[in-house]
C-alpha cells in the first residue's frame, strides 16, 4: 500500500482551507476539501475506478511538483487513495491558460516522473511503482482537441511505436460542457461554475442567479463564509469582464437576500470596496491639487507638504 508522500495532519483529514492570495491557488483551496474532491472524482473519473476506490482513505500529499516558470499557468493537487488492498495516485493538473496545451502529455510524464523518484526515495526497499492517474481541468476558450494520449506526441511508424512510452489523461473541459452538467458537491458546483464563467461577458449575471445562490445551500456556516472570501479574492484577481462594481452590486444583492452564512464576509467585502474608494477618491484629489500648484510654480516641499504626496509620486506626475 502506498504510504509516503502523504501531507500529515493531527486529524488524518484533509487540511482545512487556507486564504491564498494567488488566483490558481483559489482553485486548489476547493479542491482541497475533502467532500468537494471526493465529490469531483465521483462524478468525473470512469465509473470502474471509481467502483473500485476507498474514498474514505482519499489525502492530500506533496503541495506541488510544477516548475516555478509554468506555476502562472498550471495548479496542481497530488492525492492518494486505497483502490482495493494497494495505493494509487491521483494527479490533478489545472490549466489556466486560454486555450488547449499540446505540451500536457509531457508535463504530465515529468511530474509523474519526479512523483514516482520522490516514492522511490521514501520506500527504498519497493520493487513496484504505484499507479498515478493525471487528470486536467481546462476552461479556456477554445474546445480541447489535443489528443489525451502520451504517444500522440509523436509521429512515427508502427513498428516504432513499441520504443515510445505510452499513457492516457482525463481530461475535464468545463467550459464547453452544459451547465446541467455540472453536478456534485455545493463547493464542486461553486469553483467549476465560476472556472466555466470566469473570463466571459454571463459571468456577473451567473454570479447572481446561479453561484452565489449555492452558498445558501451549505448548512456549515463557517465554511461558506471561508469560501466565499476564497472565491471573492479569486475574481478579483482573475477577470477581466467584471467591474469592482459589478462585483460589489452581485455581493450586495447576495447579503440582501438574507443567509446568515453570507452576512458577515457580504459586509466585510462592502465595506473593503468602500475603503478602496475612498482612498482612491484622496488620491485622485490630491494628484489634481499637486498638478494645479506645480503650473502656478510652486516649490516641491511646498506641493509635499500640502497634497501629502510622497516624492516619488510627484516626480512621476511630472
Amino acid at each position: 500500500m502506498v504510504d509516503t508522500l502523504r501531507k500529515k495532519t493531527k486529524t488524518g483529514k484533509m487540511p482545512a482551507v487556507k486564504m491564498r492570495g494567488k488566483h490558481d491557488e483559489a482553485v486548489k483551496d476547493f479542491l482541497s476539501e475533502n467532500e468537494t474532491a471526493r465529490s469531483f472524482f465521483q462524478e468525473y473519473l470512469p465509473p470502474e475506478i471509481v467502483r473500485n476506490l476507498d474514498f474514505n482513505t482519499l489525502q492530500i500529499c506533496k503541495d506541488s511538483f510544477i516548475d516555478k516558470k509554468l506555476a502562472k499557468y498550471f495548479s496542481d493537487i497530488l492525492y492518494q487513495v486505497n483502490l482495493k488492498d494497494t495505493g494509487i495516485f491521483i494527479y490533478l493538473l489545472i490549466d489556466h491558460k486560454s486555450k488547449e496545451d499540446w505540451l500536457i502529455a509531457f508535463q504530465f510524464l515529468k511530474y509523474m516522473v519526479r512523483i514516482w523518484e520522490l516514492y522511490l526515495k521514501q520506500n527504498e526497499g519497493a520493487r513496484t511503482l504505484p499507479v498515478i492517474i493525471p487528470m486536467v481541468i481546462y476552461h479556456g476558450a477554445r474546445q480541447w482537441q489535443v489528443d489525451t494520449h502520451f504517444i500522440g506526441m509523436f509521429d512515427a511508424p508502427g513498428y516504432l511505436k513499441e520504443y515510445v512510452p505510452d499513457f492516457g489523461y482525463n481530461l475535464y473541459d468545463i467550459s464547453h460542457v452544459p451547465d446541467e452538467a455540472i453536478k456534485g458537491a455545493v463547493l464542486l458546483r461553486i469553483i467549476l461554475m465560476t472556472l466555466k464563467y470566469i473570463f466571459t461577458p454571463e459571468l456577473s449575471y451567473k454570479l447572481r442567479k446561479e453561484i452565489f445562490p449555492l452558498f445558501h445551500e451549505l448548512n456549515d456556516k463557517e465554511k461558506g463564509t471561508e469560501y466565499l472570501e476564497v472565491l471573492l479574492r479569486y475574481l478579483t484577481c482573475s477577470t477581466g469582464s467584471l467591474s469592482v462594481e459589478e462585483l460589489n452590486e452581485a455581493v450586495t444583492q447576495l447579503y440582501e437576500e438574507g443567509g446568515d452564512i453570507m452576512a458577515t464576509i457580504a459586509e466585510k467585502w462592502l465595506e473593503q470596496g468602500m475603503e478602496k474608494g475612498i482612498q482612491k477618491g484622496k488620491l485622485e484629489k490630491a494628484f489634481e491639487t499637486a498638478k494645479k500648484m506645480m503650473k502656478k510654480g510652486f516649490d516641491l516641499d511646498t506641493v509635499l507638504e500640502i497634497t501629502g504626496l510622497d516624492k516619488k509620486q510627484i516626480e512621476k506626475l511630472a
